[in-house]
């Protein structure tokens, strides 16, 4: 039985504020920020709460960033709060080496740097910093802080996860305390809030000491079937893994492995009804899979009759498109319609000689689909048809497939025409187009056949408005 943690109805207000935080940092324009917020507020509308926090999360920032072009909002506050800590390691070591037990002053130190969460907080202050860094030592430290200890003192191989920018500063403290020489450290593949991403472990420094990998996601936590291969053969081969902050704590607690602890602040509800401590609690937590928590939790009973099958996603639509209800609903009508998709940087190699190829077919999840069903009205017909007759997006395996022009690639980039696929929308797989083998000159479209092309052109084009479109 597989235990996952979910989004609550709790939530909601907390990733509302997130997101308008976010907009003040990207523009100053009521106007425009009250825009940005009514697309946000249909996008949680919409979000499929069965998922974590840190998941959600990332749909609402993903589209926050196409609607204002900014990839990075938390920039200047990540800088900030990186200088801050700097500013603070001269006088902190000189502490940690006059403690009584300097390695679990460095632990105390790590965890009161989890404070600068933009995730959690709105406007943190440089003052509520220093007086969570100057408090450190005399925070009490609840959970499993000897099995902890005790595992350090055995582990060979340490994968040590970053939650936020600045934070990352007074975890090289507890990473030189721990030994170097035998961890890795892992950062966010992409930014999402104030994550700390392979910017700022070089701002504190670490790239200098340990080998830093970069996860390949931009969720704010560690959804494994996510990450690179890069990291997961560290999180793999790791007899100790350390993971930061509440978003890898929502994101890895029911993980199938007994080496993870967990070093956080306990910040939110969410997080003390799931661990049984109260909210502020500085907290080593071990994963313990098989315990199961009374609530914020669903329960999914593996298929035993079919074998299981993950797919991993290897790029990221950049797209005009954020509504689904404005959205053409396949690649002919989406003419003009033009965006790219980023290929992850470990599957650079796959693309050598894409760019032969005029047109592609894009494989992608259907990550916005909605519950599935077997018996669904296509947008041709009004008519309820089975699922697996139609290419309706909420199917029991959500895979979406477009075929697209491919106009140029640049590095990992491939800039496509026809584009009908939501921004934000994970790639799975690409294939090339080929007339040779997919033309075919006489075929039978079953129900379709009796929908004329000028009905299905204005329904294929949902919503979707645009003046140099054509069919």
């Amino acid at each position: 039985m597989e235990l996952i943690m979910i989004t609550t109805l709790d939530c909601i207000p907390c990733l509302l504020r997130q997101t308008l935080e976010a907009a003040r940092f990207c523009t100053s324009s009521n106007e425009l920020q009250a825009d940005i917020l009514k697309k946000i507020l249909h996008v949680i509308a919409e979000a499929d709460i069965a998922q974590s926090p840190p998941q959600v999360a990332r749909e609402l920032h993903r589209q926050l960033k196409s609607l204002t072009g900014i990839d990075d909002p938390y920039r200047n506050i990540k800088d900030q709060f990186n200088s801050l800590a700097i500013s603070m390691l001269e006088t902190l070591t000189e502490e940690i080496n006059r403690a009584p037990e300097p390695l679990i002053a460095t632990i105390k130190l790590s965890i009161a740097g989890n404070v600068i969460d933009c995730g959690a907080t709105t406007g943190i202050s440089e003052t509520e910093v220093h007086t969570a860094i100057s408090r450190s030592c005399s925070e009490p430290l609840a959970g499993d802080v000897e099995e902890f200890l005790q595992a350090v003192e055995g582990a060979e191989k340490i994968l040590y996860i970053a939650d936020n920018a600045g934070e990352i500063v007074f975890d090289r403290l507890l990473i030189e305390k721990l030994g170097a020489d035998r961890i890795t450290l892992a950062v966010r593949g992409f930014p999402v809030i104030n994550d700390a991403t392979i910017i700022d472990a070089r701002a504190a420094g670490l790239d200098k000491i340990v080998p830093v990998v970069e996860n390949g996601t931009d969720v704010p936590g560690t959804i494994i079937e996510e990450c690179s291969d890069e990291f997961r053969k560290c999180f793999q081969e790791a007899d100790l893994i350390i993971a930061k902050g509440q978003g890898n704590y929502e994101t890895l607690c029911d993980e199938k492995r007994k080496n993870i602890f967990f070093l956080l602040k306990i910040k939110c509800p969410l997080i003390a009804d799931h661990t049984g401590y109260p909210t502020g609690t500085h907290t080593i937590l071990k994963s313990r899979p098989k315990i199961p928590s009374a609530i914020n939790v669903i329960k999914k009973e593996p298929d035993t009759t079919v074998a299981f099958f993950q797919c991993k996603s290897i790029g990221i639509v950049h797209s005009e498109h954020v509504n689904p209800s404005e959205t053409p609903v396949q690649s002919i009508y989406a003419k003009g319609c033009s965006g790219y998709i980023k290929i992850f940087p470990e599957y650079a190699d796959g693309l050598k000689d894409i760019e032969g190829f005029s047109h592609i077919y894009v494989l992608f999840h259907l990550h916005r689909s909605g519950k599935a069903g077997l018996l669904v009205k296509p947008f041709l017909d009004d008519e309820k048809r089975g699922v697996f007759a139609t290419r309706a997006p909420a199917r029991p395996n959500p895979i979406g497939m477009s075929i697209v022009e491919l106009i140029k690639r640049e590095g990992t980039s491939l800039y496509v025409d026809g584009l009908d696929i939501l921004d934000g929308t994970p790639v799975i797989d690409i294939k090339p187009y080929t007339a040779r083998f997919d033309r075919i000159e006489t075929t039978s479209n079953g129900w379709q056949d009796s929908v004329d092309d000028i009905t299905a052109g204005k329904r294929g084009l949902c919503d979707y408005k645009k003046e140099d479109n054509t069919l």
